[in-house]
């Protein structure tokens, strides 16, 4: 038998950094776009979990440079291309939106291409099969042109969404179209001013027979606005309409998210700094709140582009700018605007993405995401990141202020433990 001795300060201070490890969560990077015929480049907008696999779209890359769809497995591996876009007549160009899936087949728009160069809305297989264009937009009073949706909202067997220009007053409209190419039509055509929103830059929210949505543009001071519409076209009106300033978002470059009868979003600027808010407002228009305020800097995101996610009473997101790089941010909070922090600081750099403008989906405790910059090839990144307790872990400088107080401990009273020999 002989007596080993352990210092009781070793085993506290162990279990402190363990239980920071465990706070902190893990970045992992899964793919570093690199462009060329091979890979995509660039990516803008959001992410999509289906079956295992994660999709998305490029900007650019593929053999003519036109931007690519991918899939590629939860951790990183068996990457490819599933379409190359081609552009005119008979396909899309500028993959700068998202995939959604509805039945097993993949939809979404591009901003160029078609039978005009003005964009298509599109359908293929989750392999990349069965490729085929729902309609081209040609613009002018009939039609939209530039469809800049993230993704389409979809109803049975009819898709909604919006283009950023067309319609009378050239402005912006919303649309419906069956998913088998007919039946498409202007439901609503933007006409800005005060009753108006105008150019909107992100996606319908779809509840029942209402759709919600948000333009760039438009409202009384022409910061943007909040509406509503019937999927019919009709009973449109104005929920909030962004003043800007210190007290309010201006100019929203994402989507809503509804919980219950409460819509979340963001916009890009306005609040204090004017570098973009949270905020929610309920479905009928009341309690309009803003939950935070960016405010860059080391600590803090700023210049969100991409829209937010909801898991029971906690927010995530992410931001274009701001935290020690000024690279953009991971964040989440709480859906009162309580317990704000940022869990991830992109670096850039060969080993890290930068700028994300897109969402991040939660799937099995993984935040899953792109950035339009970063890795190997400055081309953008795919990532993976692990959620732990959240929040922030300390800085060195922090850990080393406890420095004198992890000595005492260690000159502590050790504790005997027998052990057999």
């Amino acid at each position: 038998m002989r007596t080993v001795k352990l210092q009781t300060g070793v085993i506290a201070i162990i279990a402190v950094l363990f239980s920071l490890t465990a706070w902190a969560g893990e970045m992992n990077l899964l793919h570093e776009f690199s462009g060329g015929g091979a890979d995509g480049a660039l990516p803008l907008k959001n992410v999509l979990v289906y079956n295992d696999k994660i999709y998305g779209m490029t900007l650019l890359g593929g053999d003519l440079n036109y931007g690519v769809a991918y899939r590629v497995n939860l951790d990183g591996s068996a990457f490819e291309l599933i379409h190359e876009f081609a552009g005119q007549p008979n396909d899309g160009r500028d993959g700068r939106n998202s995939l959604i899936v509805s039945n097993d087949v993949l939809y979404s728009t591009t901003w160029y291409g078609g039978a005009t160069d003005k964009g298509t809305v599109f359908k293929m297989d989750p392999d990349g099969g069965n490729f085929s264009l729902i309609h081209s937009f040609a613009g002018g009073v009939d039609d939209g042109l530039y469809a800049d949706s993230s993704v389409l909202a979809i109803s049975g067997s009819t898709l909604y969404g919006m283009t950023a220009a067309g319609g009378d007053a050239d402005k912006g409209t919303v649309y419906k179209v069956d998913a088998g190419g007919t039946g498409f039509a202007l439901i609503h055509e933007f006409a800005g001013g005060n009753d108006d929103g105008r150019n909107p830059n992100s996606s319908l929210v779809l509840s029942g027979t209402t759709l919600y949505g948000m333009t760039y543009y438009g409202g009384d001071a022409d910061k943007g606005v909040i509406f509503k519409m019937e999927t019919s076209g009709g009973a449109f009106s104005l929920l909030h309409e962004f003043a800007g300033g210190v007290h309010d978002g201006a100019n929203p470059f994402n989507d809503l998210v509804l919980a219950g009868s409460t819509l979340y979003g963001m916009t890009a600027l306005g609040g204090d700094e004017d570098k973009g808010i949270i905020f929610k407002i309920n479905t009928d228009g009341t309690d309009y709140a803003v939950l935070h305020e960016f405010l860059g800097g080391a600590e803090d995101g700023a210049t969100p582009y991409g829209p937010l996610t909801i898991n029971g009473d906690i927010l995530y997101g992410t931001t274009v700018y701001g935290g020690d790089s000024n690279l953009g941010t991971l964040f989440q909070m709480g859906i009162d605007g309580s317990d704000f922090s940022v869990l991830y600081e992109f670096s850039g750099g060969v080993d890290d993405g930068s700028q994300p403008r897109g969402n991040v989906y939660l799937h099995n405790d993984v935040l899953y995401g792109m950035t339009t910059y970063g890795g190997d090839s400055d081309k953008g990144t795919i990532f993976g990141y692990e959620l732990g307790g959240g929040g922030d872990v300390p800085e060195p400088s922090t850990l080393l202020l406890l420095l004198p107080l992890i000595i005492i401990i260690l000159r502590a009273s050790p504790l005997k433990v027998r052990a057999k020999c």
